[in-house]
C-alpha cells in the first residue's frame, strides 16, 4: 500500500518509521515497508511524537499505518500501552487496510490499549476523521 505523503510536513524519522505532521492536531506515523516493531524501535516512535508535540506545547492525535508492518513483539504492545502521555496525545487512529494489519490492531486493542482513545480504522479518512473529533 503507497501512502501518499506529499502533502504532509516530515518532522522526523526512526530506524522503522517516518513521521510527519498532517495538519496542527493530527500527527502520522508510517512504518517503512516491511519492518518489524520491538521494544526499542517502539521507544524511539513514541519520545518522536512526544518530543515534537512537547517542544510545541499542543495535543494531537497520532494516524499509525499498520500494513507495513511484518511483525510487532510484546515488547512493542507494551510500550505502546505504558509510554504514551495524555496530555499530548489525545487519541490512537490505527489504520489497517490488509488483514495482516486488521489483525495487528485488533491483537494490539484486545491485549494492550493505551492510555487514550484508541480505534481501529480501514482508511486514513476514517481515521484522520475521527481524530478530528477527539481533540
Amino acid at each position: 500500500m503507497k501512502i501518499d505523503t506529499s502533502h504532509w510536513v516530515k518532522f522526523g524519522s526512526t530506524a522503522n518509521a517516518d513521521f510527519y505532521e498532517v495538519e496542527q492536531h493530527v500527527l502520522a506515523v508510517v512504518p517503512h515497508e516491511g519492518c518489524t516493531d520491538n521494544a526499542e524501535t517502539a521507544s524511539a516512535s513514541v519520545r518522536m511524537q512526544l518530543d515534537f508535540l512537547r517542544t510545541r506545547g499542543r495535543r494531537a492525535g497520532i494516524v499509525v499505518f499498520l500494513d507495513p508492518v511484518l511483525d510487532q513483539d510484546a515488547s512493542a504492545r507494551n510500550v505502546y500501552r505504558d509510554m504514551p502521555d495524555p496530555a499530548f496525545q489525545s487519541c490512537f487512529a490505527l489504520v489497517g487496510g490488509s488483514m495482516f494489519g486488521r489483525a495487528m490492531g485488533s491483537i494490539f486493542l484486545g491485549l494492550n490499549p493505551p492510555k487514550v482513545p484508541t480505534r481501529l480504522f480501514s482508511t486514513f479518512d476514517e481515521a484522520v476523521a475521527w481524530t478530528r473529533a477527539q481533540k
